[in-house]
């Protein structure tokens, strides 16, 4: 009989506004399905507040990848509760630091059904994070340091991530690392582009202080004869987006697109020539795998994962150190200086660096910790 799973964030598919996780999450059951029998308790309703039409709540309904899935109008505590005791599962995965709704009652109720606990920050420990609105996440992690365990088990995507888990919580602590699942590459993706034509660019994520969407808008506004720039994604963050919309409002070469289904992001991607996201940190970055695996080659800041951008061929770096639009200015500059043949010589360099992550992977294999029995 197959172990089960349940996976505790606020937000699932069809859901996508609320950024990475969610994408991390449905990937992660595609793997598991073959394994575990995978539950996962969702919001009727995404971020914005819209929801989709036909989504069924208040029953177990099987998703995409044969997960099961229950929607609630609202999560609250003790819906916790009752789904934790109903499903009985034989570890819980805890996601987001900062998701109340789901992270404090699922860690408590847990402990008193004797559910194995496993914590994904997904993130929300980056120092970018903490300092906006860092007193209340002081007091929210003061709170939180005193009702998990010593001896809780950590998931953490990267060394970076089980180094912020140690900074706040401690040392001596069981963590587990296993980078986030990314979608599966599509076939390669030509798309010509000839010195003369405008380049076209697109930045993809949620619309928040953080992306440095202003560094990349204020680069691009000199360019007209030069560039298009394509803004997609969710805002969330309406303060910063007006100041933003305000720069474009004038631009005819610079649009705002809205957000975009996860499913159809690969097939969006590939008709731009770079994706560009001069971001602060990213924990893992769904979209720049994504428009890498769709062919596109990537114009990010050194503050992600992705490594060896530059020497693989696959971009370029964007320096963002004191918030400098000059160094993204001057990365495009040099852009536009390529010919036909490198340019194309760097969208299959980055088409074949996500085939070789993905080849290389052994995701199975990584999270087989929330399987086995002996992973205290």
């Amino acid at each position: 009989m197959k172990k089960k799973i349940f996976f505790l964030y606020p937000y699932y598919w069809p859901h996508y506004q609320a950024g990475g996780p969610v994408q991390s999450l449905f990937n992660l059951a595609n793997i598991l399905k073959e394994h575990v029998q995978v539950y996962v308790l969702s919001r009727t309703k995404d971020v914005d507040g819209t929801s989709a039409n036909d989504l069924v709540k208040n029953k177990w309904i099987i998703g995409p990848n044969g997960e099961n899935i229950f929607y609630l109008n609202s999560i609250s505590p003790g819906s916790v509760y009752r789904l934790l005791a109903e499903v009985n599962p034989d570890a819980v995965l805890v996601n987001g630091i900062f998701n109340a709704a789901t992270t404090l009652p699922g860690i408590l109720f847990a402990r008193i059904l004797g559910i194995k606990i496993f914590f994904s920050p997904r993130g929300m420990l980056q120092s970018w994070g903490l300092a906006r609105r860092k007193w209340i996440k002081r007091a929210y992690l003061f709170l939180l340091k005193r009702i998990i365990p010593h001896t809780l088990a950590w998931h953490a995507t990267d060394l970076k991530e089980q180094q912020d888990i140690i900074k706040i919580f401690g040392q001596n602590r069981p963590i587990y690392i296993a980078p986030n699942v990314p979608r599966k590459p599509a076939l390669y993706q030509p798309l010509e582009w000839k010195p003369g034509e405008k380049m076209k660019l697109v930045f993809l994520s949620l619309i928040n202080p953080n992306k440095n969407l202003h560094l990349l808008i204020d680069a691009v506004l000199p360019l007209q004869e030069d560039y298009t720039l394509d803004i997609f994604g969710p805002v969330a963050d309406t303060v910063y987006w007006k100041t933003c919309h305000e720069k474009i409002k004038m631009a005819p070469h610079i649009l705002y697109k809205g957000a975009v289904p996860p499913w159809q992001i690969q097939e969006l991607l590939c008709q731009y020539h770079f994706f560009v996201l001069p971001t602060q940190g990213e924990n893992f970055g769904h979209a720049i795998f994504d428009a890498l695996s769709s062919s596109v080659p990537v114009m990010i800041s050194k503050n992600t994962p992705w490594k060896d951008i530059e020497t693989t061929g696959a971009g370029f770096y964007l320096d963002i150190t004191g918030q400098s639009t000059q160094q993204v200015f001057s990365v495009l500059t040099q852009v536009k200086k390529l010919n036909s043949h490198a340019y194309e010589t760097i969208r299959k360099q980055a088409y074949s660096y996500a085939t070789n992550f993905w080849n290389e992977s052994i995701f199975m294999k990584q999270y087989f910790f929330l399987i086995l029995d002996n992973c205290d």
